[in-house]
């Protein structure tokens, strides 16, 4: 299976996300049959590049398997999937991915926005695995307000703008309040790719939702929730870079100890060595 850096980084990072009770319910009548395609794709050493071959050998009950656990409204044909398609459709939901950072994670020809974003650095992405976990199960989908991707959706609103019939295009220019063509242009004079999201730029996002200006509005069941939200993220993103903190100081000590022959060395680095593989 895949094994780059980032991608395995991402992948241990979402697997200690905890999902809502519905997304396990729904999959468990195909639980069983889609672990053993997963332990077959495993052993055959499956990768993006060779996931369509793959599917192409599987049984018609194999692919039904796979096309009801990901939750797909039509049957899945293989040669109508992307690479990335494929291979998502032959993985658990913490290992699915985008692999060529389109902002959408295709799963079959389903297109999807990732619950946790890739474009968050490791420790923001940690620390809202983290809060998550600590939300209220009613709460969890409201979270995921913070990570949506406004300017992806721009992105796709001006592409399927571009493919309408000029007759569309004409109906909607005397509908609209704004320039269709000049947004089409400015939407898609850039290939897409997804912006960096920051400790900063979440908490801006969290302020506009419980500080709401210009007509915006958010409700006060909304602004509690998000409240509670916003102090535990704060908490586990601090816990996160104090334990970096910590690490870094102790690196540093090791290495001062090893560069000046310390007969302690070695017996500290082998502490500390044993204290990070707790």
């Amino acid at each position: 299976m895949e094994t780059s850096t980032s991608y395995l980084e991402h992948v241990n990072i979402m697997k200690e996300l905890n999902l809502h009770s519905d997304f396990s319910k729904v999959r468990e009548p195909y639980k069983e049959n889609f672990e053993a395609i997963y332990e077959e794709a495993k052993a055959a050493d499956v990768k993006v590049s060779n996931a369509k071959d793959f599917l192409n050998e599987l049984s018609a009950e194999e692919m039904s398997t796979l096309q009801n656990y990901a939750r797909l409204v039509d049957e899945v044909v293989v040669n109508e999937l992307s690479d990335e398609g494929a291979y998502n459709l032959l993985v658990h939901f913490y290992e699915k991915y985008d692999f060529d950072n389109d902002g959408i994670t295709e799963i079959g020809k389903g297109k999807n926005v990732s619950m946790i974003p890739q474009n968050m650095d490791n420790d923001l992405k940690e620390a809202f695995v983290n809060a998550i976990n600590n939300t209220d199960e009613d709460d969890m989908l409201a979270m995921m307000v913070l990570t949506l991707d406004i300017d992806r959706i721009k992105y796709t609103m001006a592409k399927h703008m571009e493919a309408m019939s000029e007759s569309e295009k004409a109906f909607m220019r005397e509908q609209s309040s704004f320039d269709i063509d000049q947004f089409i242009a400015d939407q898609l004079k850039n290939p897409y790719h997804p912006k960096p999201i920051t400790y900063e730029s979440l908490m801006d996002r969290i302020d506009g939702i419980l500080n709401p200006t210009g007509g915006n509005y958010s409700s006060p069941e909304l602004q509690e929730s998000m409240q509670k939200f916003s102090e535990t993220l704060k908490n586990e993103y601090q816990k996160i870079k104090d334990q970096n903190s910590r690490d870094y100081e102790n690196s540093l000590a090791l290495s001062e100890l090893v560069k000046n022959h310390d007969p302690k060395a070695k017996k500290q680095e082998s502490a500390l060595e044993t204290l990070l593989q707790i």
